[in-house]
Order: C-alpha cells, then sequence, then structure tokens
C-alpha cells in the first residue's frame, strides 16, 4: 500500500519513528504527530537523508494534552489532505519512583497520555477516515499500540497489577489504589475495551481498527521517565547484550514490522476488532473481552474527554503538590508513625502515614536536591570548637606536646566525620555509652577506653611520669568523647 497519507503519534523515536522511515521509503505521505518540534524534526532529517525524495511532515501533538491534540486536528484539516490511516503509538510508561502525576486536563498521567488523549484523536478524525474510504480508494485503518501488560495474567506475574479496572477509581484517585505498573496495566486495557467497542460501532464504514503488542522492546523511550540506573539496564543489558539469548526481548526493528504490517498488508483488509501480537492474531485478556466493560470505559472515556452526544465529565482535581521531605525530617516520621501505630489510632495517624508515604516514593534526585543545603563539615567544625572550649573551662591543663597531637586527633576526627556522616547516629550512641562510663566514676573502664582512643590517631607518645600518663588517659576519653558527638 502505497500514496497514503499515514499519521503516527510519537514517531521521533522507537518503534514509531523506523515505522515512519519505513513507510516513506514505501512512497506514502506520513505526518510524525510528535510533542517535540526540535525532535521530529531533527527525525526527518534522518529519514530525508536516508531517502531525499520521502514525504515527512511534522505537526505538533500532545496527546497528554487534549487542547493539543484538538489544535493538531485543525491543523491537520487545515492542509486539506485525506486520511487513510491512523497510528497510536505514543506512551509513557512511569518508573516505581514517580509520585501520581497529572496531566494537563487533571487525568492520572498515564491513563491520559496511553488512553484518552489518543481517543480524542482517533473520534476527532473519525469523519476523515471515513470519508477516505467512502471514495472508494481504499480500506482506512487505525492501528492502537497496545502492550501485553494489559493483562494481569501475563508474566512478569506481578501482584501490584492483578486489580481489576474499576470505572469508580478511573484514575485511581482513591488513597492507597495508585501503583505505577496498575496504572500502566489500565491505560493499555482501556485501550484495548475500546478499540473492540469501536470495532463494532463501525461496522459498514470501511474504516477498521485494531490493536496489537508490539513486544517487550527496551530500547524505546516508553521508560524515559524511570531513572539513570533502570535507563542503562534496559537499554544497554537487556536490550544490548542479553537481548539475544531472551526471547522475549524483541528490537527496534521488530517493532516497526509488527506496525508496518497492519498498516500495509493486504491481508488485513476488512479485518477490524481483532488484537496482535508478535504478528500473529491472539487472545486478549480475559476482563478485555467483558462486553459491559468494553461499553462502560467506551462511554466513560467519550464523558471525559467532552465528545459530542456525551455529557461532559471531568476529572477529579489532584490534590496540592506535598511539600519534600529532607532524609532526616523523614526518619523523624517513619519513626513518628511507627509508634503512633504501636500506639493505636489517632488523630495525626491518616497525616503521619501520608508523610511516610510520600517520602518513601522520592527519587534520589530528590533526595540529593532536599539535602543540598546540610552542611556536614561546618557543623562539625563548629562542635568541635564548643567541645574544646567547655575542656579548657573544665580547669583541664594541657601539655605543650598534647596540644598538636590533640590537633591531630581533632583533624582526624573530623575526616572521619565527614565520610561517615551516613553513620552519625551509630557515632552518637558510641559516643553517649562513653559519657555514661565517665560520668558513672569507673576508673579502670574509661582507661581502657583511653588508651584504645589515643591508639587511633597517636603513633607514639612518651609518658615521662606515671602521673603525667595517667592525666592524660583521663583528658584524652573526654575530648575524643565531645569531638564525636560533633
Amino acid at each position: 500500500m502505497t500514496g497514503r497519507v499515514i499519521i503516527i503519534t510519537g514517531a521521533n523515536s522507537g518503534i514509531g519513528f523506523r515505522a515512519a522511515e519505513q513507510l516513506c521509503e514505501a512512497g506514502n505521505d506520513v505526518i510524525l504527530a510528535c510533542r517535540s518540534e526540535e525532535r521530529a524534526k531533527s527525525a526527518i532529517e534522518k529519514i530525508l537523508k536516508r531517502s531525499p525524495n520521502a514525504l515527512a511532515t511534522f505537526m505538533q501533538c500532545d496527546v497528554a494534552d487534549l487542547s493539543s491534540v484538538r489544535k493538531f486536528v485543525e491543523d491537520f484539516h487545515a492542509t486539506g489532505k485525506k486520511l487513510h490511516v491512523l497510528v497510536n503509538n505514543a506512551g509513557v510508561y512511569l518508573s516505581k519512583e514517580n509520585r501520581r502525576q497529572f496531566s494537563a486536563d487533571n487525568f492520572e498521567l498515564t491513563m491520559g497520555t496511553n488512553h484518552l488523549g489518543p481517543f480524542l484523536l482517533t473520534h476527532l478524525l473519525l469523519d476523515d477516515l471515513k470519508k477516505t474510504a467512502a471514495d472508494g480508494e481504499a480500506d482506512c485503518r487505525i492501528i492502537n499500540v497496545t502492550s501485553s501488560l494489559h493483562d494481569s495474567a501475563s508474566p512478569p506475574n506481578n501482584a501490584a497489577r492483578r486489580k481489576p479496572l474499576d470505572v469508580e477509581n478511573f484514575f485511581l484517585e482513591k488513597e492507597g489504589t495508585y501503583n505505577n505498573q496498575l496504572g500502566y496495566k489500565n491505560s493499555k486495557l482501556a485501550m484495548v475495551l475500546t478499540t473492540y467497542e469501536l470495532s463494532k460501532r463501525l461496522q459498514d464504514t470501511g474504516v477498521t481498527v485494531n490493536t496489537l503488542c508490539p513486544g517487550f522492546i527496551p530500547s524505546t523511550e516508553l521508560c524515559r521517565h524511570a531513572g539513570g540506573g533502570q535507563k542503562f539496564f534496559l537499554r544497554y543489558i537487556l536490550g544490548g547484550m542479553l537481548r539475544p539469548v531472551m526471547k522475549p526481548v524483541k528490537t527496534l526493528e521488530d517493532g516497526a514490522k509488527a506496525i508496518m504490517d497492519l498498516v500495509v498488508n493486504e491481508k488485513f483488509k476488512g479485518v477490524t476488532g481483532k488484537y496482535y501480537k508478535d504478528l500473529v492474531e491472539t487472545e486478549s485478556s480475559e476482563e478485555s473481552k467483558k462486553e459491559e466493560l468494553q461499553t462502560a470505559v467506551y462511554e466513560l472515556s467519550a464523558r471525559y474527554i467532552h465528545l459530542e452526544g456525551y455529557e461532559p465529565l471531568d476529572a477529579p482535581i489532584p490534590p496540592p503538590e506535598e511539600p519534600t521531605l529532607s532524609p532526616k525530617k523523614s526518619k523523624k516520621v517513619k519513626k513518628a508513625a511507627v509508634a503512633e501505630e504501636t500506639a493505636g489510632p489517632s488523630g495525626d495517624e491518616a497525616a503521619t502515614k501520608e508523610d511516610d508515604k510520600e517520602t518513601a516514593d522520592k527519587t534520589d534526585d530528590e533526595i540529593k536536591f532536599a539535602d543540598e543545603d546540610d552542611k556536614p563539615e561546618e557543623t562539625a567544625v563548629v562542635k568541635i570548637e564548643e567541645s574544646e572550649k567547655e575542656v579548657k573551662d573544665s580547669g583541664i591543663e594541657e601539655a605543650p606536646k598534647e596540644t598538636e597531637k590533640e590537633e591531630e586527633v581533632k583533624d582526624s576526627e573530623k575526616e572521619d566525620e565527614v565520610k561517615d556522616s551516613g553513620e552519625k547516629d551509630e557515632e552518637v550512641k558510641d559516643s553517649g555509652k562513653e559519657d555514661e562510663v565517665k560520668d558513672s566514676g569507673k576508673e579502670d573502664e574509661v582507661k581502657d577506653s583511653g588508651k584504645e582512643e589515643v591508639k587511633e590517631v597517636e603513633s607514639t607518645k612518651e609518658v615521662e611520669s606515671v602521673e603525667e600518663g595517667k592525666k592524660i588517659e583521663e583528658t584524652a576519653p573526654a575530648i575524643t568523647a565531645e569531638i564525636t558527638v560533633a
């Protein structure tokens, strides 16, 4: 099939780009519907470099923003072109570190990007597809790119996405119900459900709609919100070194071929309402086959996008963004939550648990940013100066030889404190024990701890007399304890 006008969302990278590239080479007029103009134009340059006569055009469209989708359709209509094929390929998968996020229309971001945006785009372009089909030029096709993860029973077997889709909790707004995997599963399930429902509504129009799973392709931009370590593992370990020995892992070429097949292969002419995986028609999840759920999700989606003929429904207003907690504060919140749970329910228990949950959802970057203002070096210096003052006020006279060595002790201890700042709690406990020993007046234990501390920081120490030695032993633990506490 050549000479057709084909719209592909998310076509500036991944399988969308590879499919656009191949369709251009086959002589089709391909419109790259992308969020980023810069990246889309870069993709077009690559296509033209390979095929100088390619018909590749960029038109801005952010499927996570319904106003952007509507503007895209207006811009397309302004071109006066016919439309033969629509490929809803753009999608997102949030990493587990991410907190619940929202689109410009207050939709949970995964559901808004993967389902509601493409759902609106499809329905705003239905008349264009019907008109082209009615002209008798060719059959017109809609391809929805979904995932096998829409099936809660598919591997990997994960309890996080086993819950069924609840139309009363469409955006997982109820407390304790959101997790990134369930959000992704529900968004792709909604796409399969509405594909089946739409296929029934498009009977005898000449427009077909099918859905496909391109397979697990680690090298796409689907997980662009994941952390650096997770991205590296997906792209270079699973998608690189391990791909030849892992059957489920697919390449970008494999994914593009799956899209190409449904777009151009004549064997799919008139075929509609099907689910494909690995280029073969297969069964989708049991949940997706429930006709009542298909109708319910279709009508609910139509209401959320304010589709003509349906009563408009607005998404719940997202809760205000919670403040970022520093690691120190989060530890206090956790301890408070544990204490309250042990004591029983209280008025502040829900708030404490919410703070604790928020803290657990932080990314490494957020924690690092929140802790930037902590200055362990400066704190150590101030505390050491205070400890020095306390030692001097106590009336303990220090020998000249000891002054130099104690400065070495301070420098050594300061370095240890900076390096071991993550272990302050243990140091404070140890210092507390030393203070207790000092307060108890047990001379023998003080001597032993003093000797151990002095051995760590002094290479050699000459003791001119027994009395001076005892004096040093009694003074050194006190100084060391003060420095350790700092």
